[in-house]
């Protein structure tokens, strides 16, 4: 990393220390320059610094995760999951306040928690709340998911494939989709499509139009069911 910015240093700075013609908005632009491309190797040694480790090997205190899942419910509801963290973050809070615990809430959106004895109001309660993002996750079951355009577009291909099958009719025109969502906690144990909905299932709703003998296409509603791998659980026809 050192040699690498050594030589980002003099292709940005050299020429400018020797040329007698550059002027100082010349100057002042590589030196932004500079400052840009420090950040992004800092950035970059920051992501190959970062190693994620399981909940389970954080050494929380387990009396402590108890009590701060306790007071954590009185600000958001959901169930306790396991996630990933990186160890880096977990080092540096601790190094702040040695006594955090980290527990991740899982509500209507996953929520990672920190929990210290606070100054101001002398509780060991929850500090932060934060949802997912670079330095944690929780655990979910292998596949896709939804999170990009591409992987909602590719779930809802399946599901209209998948409805097209059951329905089996000729005249077949376009199909609109009405709904694509993850399964919540609230919706987890749930039927959808006729089957039992898990947590993190990813749920499809549309119509298929179809031709007819008047001016008026036929509409044939249908529910999917599919996994985090966009694997086809169950249709249900309307």
């Amino acid at each position: 990393m050192i040699t690498l910015e050594k030589s980002f240093l003099s292709l940005v700075v050299e020429p400018s220390l020797n040329s007698h013609k550059t002027n100082r908005g010349t100057i002042m632009k590589r030196q932004t320059l500079l400052l840009f491309i420090a950040g992004g190797l800092s950035l970059i040694s920051a992501v190959a610094r970062a190693e994620m480790i399981s909940s389970s090997s954080i050494a929380n205190d387990p009396a402590k995760v108890t009590l701060c899942a306790a007071r954590a419910h009185s600000t958001i509801l959901g169930q306790i999951v396991p996630f990933q963290i990186d160890s880096h973050y977990v080092a540096e809070a601790r190094s702040q306040h040695p006594d955090t615990t980290f527990i991740a809430i899982d509500g209507i959106s996953p929520q990672l928690v920190e929990c210290y004895l606070r100054e101001g109001t002398g509780r060991y309660e929850p500090a932060s709340f934060s949802p997912e993002q670079g330095f944690w996750h929780a655990i979910k079951s292998e596949g896709f998911g939804i999170d990009t355009e591409k992987a909602r577009s590719n779930a809802a291909e399946a599901c209209r494939n998948a409805a097209l099958l059951r329905l089996n009719q000729n005249g077949f025109d376009h199909s609109v989709n009405t709904q694509i969502y993850e399964v919540d906690v609230n919706r987890a144990g749930s039927l959808i499509a006729g089957r039992k909905a898990d947590r993190y299932d990813i749920a499809v709703k549309g119509t298929a139009f179809y031709k007819s003998s008047g001016l008026d296409l036929r509409a044939m509603p249908y529910t999917c069911l599919l996994t985090r791998a966009l694997v086809i659980k169950s249709v249900q026809l309307k």
